[in-house]
């Protein structure tokens, strides 16, 4: 039960937290978003090669930067290769040129891309001009892929836009919209589809659908260029993506008919460069692939002018030359080690350790979950062979230990270099596995297995994995993280909720079900 003392302390805990968000709530005012994190991508691209003893030129696209679009971090990968980067106002372009490349090659590119949401409203009515700038008058020309100028362009917008609405840029847009959007059907199709193959197909991907809808404005009179990029997602991928950007009142306005974003770029969409340019080239006559890879961090807030001392805490982060994702698992792992607290004292579930489980969440946050629990399970198995092996050698504990510590080193290094060899995507995460809680997790199994059986000690190795995976899900929590960044304070509540479990009176949960029949026979 709860004494007097218990009470006191967690009312204080609570009320200096509370206290102290409503102190830093009220002295911001207007300016809350300068307290929040805000959600930011890691782009990488990523290309392997193989040489044949000749000259190897690779040519990317790069992001740009864009009224929406800001790039920062950028970093490369480029073994012996010459890099240079070739600007102009609508792309931007990597190069990487080899001489004599033979075996394979790995060159990559990195970034961190903030992106926002762009959304326009059209007026109802808005009067075709007479003319345009001279900069965007190229974009009424038609080309070899856009044939604004074909009798069938002629005749589809005849029929799909009524003559009282074709001085109206906004009826226009939408006409031509709803007709690429809803009429021709959306399929994956590789290679280039232009405006009239999408039109006498009746279906197309994102290209297609882009270049007609393009066509149709362009025959209207109203500028329309095409818009390259990618789609940004957790995970790895090869497709691109084409939109459109219309010359509306002065502005260039996003639309994308393929997935009906009308007037509007989600914050996922990468712009890569403007018009009809190839995404990526390479020397002939190499073996070659690339991925795209992308997942979402948090970062500090673009803007905290006005805001210093403790109000402006992402000042003070950044004196600490942390990133932001570190920050985030610094701050987060009270909370998991609350989840291991909780689950051993209130559920009742045996783990290895008390503090384990946390830490492996930690390591899992490096890894990803699937490669941490299995990397935990393999290198667990190894050093239990290892640790049986040295059975027969009846050494002191410590030796021991510190024979299984180098044994795991090991076998972290072995499985680093393998997943490099075969181009797997944990590489060097491997390092991020806590050696001594591993070695420990080791001989506590071999132990347990020794004193209670092999099938005890594989059931409280379920429960150490299951309770990490939930310690994972709650640190890597985007609400719980841009809560605890944003306020820090707030983990003087975990600390009084551990006060509190500290105090647990009763029965762990689980042993209710473990005694549930002398339970059931004492209440008779």
């Amino acid at each position: 039960m709860l004494r007097y003392r218990d009470k006191l302390m967690i009312i204080l805990l609570v009320a200096g937290c509370f206290g102290i968000v409503l102190w830093r709530l009220s002295t911001v005012g207007s300016k809350m978003n300068a307290l929040l994190p805000e959600r930011h991508y890691r782009f990488m691209f990523d290309t392997q090669l193989q040489g044949h003893g000749e000259d190897v030129t690779v040519r990317m696209t790069l992001p740009i930067e864009t009224a929406g679009q800001v790039i920062r971090d950028e970093t490369l990968k480029s073994s012996n290769f010459l890099f240079s980067i070739e600007n102009a106002s609508s792309y931007r372009y990597g190069m990487w040129v080899g001489r004599q490349v033979s075996g394979q090659q790995n060159l990559g590119y990195a970034c961190t891309v903030r992106t926002s949401q762009v959304r326009y409203e059209l007026a109802e009515s808005l009067t075709l001009p007479e003319s345009y700038p001279a900069e965007v008058q190229a974009y009424l020309l038609p080309t070899e892929t856009i044939q604004a100028d074909s009798e069938e362009i002629a005749t589809l917008f005849e029929v799909i836009v009524p003559a009282n609405q074709r001085g109206n840029v906004t009826a226009v847009i939408q006409k031509a919209y709803d007709y690429c959007h809803r009429s021709i059907k959306s399929v994956t199709i590789t290679g280039t589809t232009d405006a009239l193959t999408c039109l006498r197909l009746g279906e197309a991907s994102c290209g297609g659908k882009s270049r007609l809808f393009a066509a149709l404005l362009r025959h209207a009179g109203i500028p329309a260029r095409l818009v390259g990029g990618l789609i940004l997602k957790d995970g790895v991928w090869t497709s691109t993506h084409l939109w459109v950007d219309a010359w509306v009142a002065g502005h260039w306005v996003p639309f994308c008919v393929l997935n009906d974003y009308f007037a509007e770029k989600p914050m996922r969409y990468l712009v890569l460069y403007y018009g009809e340019l190839p995404l990526l080239t390479h020397s002939r006559d190499v073996n070659f692939r690339y991925t795209f890879t992308a997942e979402s961090v948090l970062a500090a807030p673009e803007d905290t002018a006005g805001l210093s001392g403790l109000l402006n805490l992402w000042g003070l982060f950044e004196q600490v030359h942390l990133p932001i994702e570190i920050l985030k698992v610094i701050l987060l792992f009270p909370i998991g080690a609350l989840v291991v607290t909780f689950s051993r004292n209130i559920l009742g579930v045996l783990t290895f350790g008390v503090f384990a489980p946390a830490l492996l969440a930690v390591a899992f946050h490096g890894t990803g979950l699937m490669w941490g629990v299995i990397l935990f399970l393999a290198i667990l198995a190894i050093g239990t062979l290892v640790r049986l092996f040295l059975e027969r050698f009846q050494l002191l504990q410590t030796p021991r230990l510190g024979i299984m510590l180098t044994v795991t080193s090991l076998t972290m290094l072995g499985i680093s270099i393998l997943s490099v060899a075969k181009g797997l995507t944990l590489s060097s995460r491997v390092s991020l596995f806590p050696l001594v809680i591993i070695s420990m997790t080791i001989e506590r199994f071999s132990v347990m297995t020794e004193e209670d059986g092999l099938a005890a000690a594989i059931k409280v190795c379920i429960m150490t994995v299951l309770v990490a995976c939930f310690s994972y899900g709650v640190m890597t929590s985007d609400v719980l993280g841009a809560i605890i960044l944003a306020f820090p304070e707030s983990i003087l509540l975990v600390l009084a909720l551990f006060f509190i479990i500290g105090r647990w009176p009763g029965l762990r949960l689980l042993e209710y079900v473990r005694f549930r029949e002398f339970i059931s026979e004492h209440q008779k």
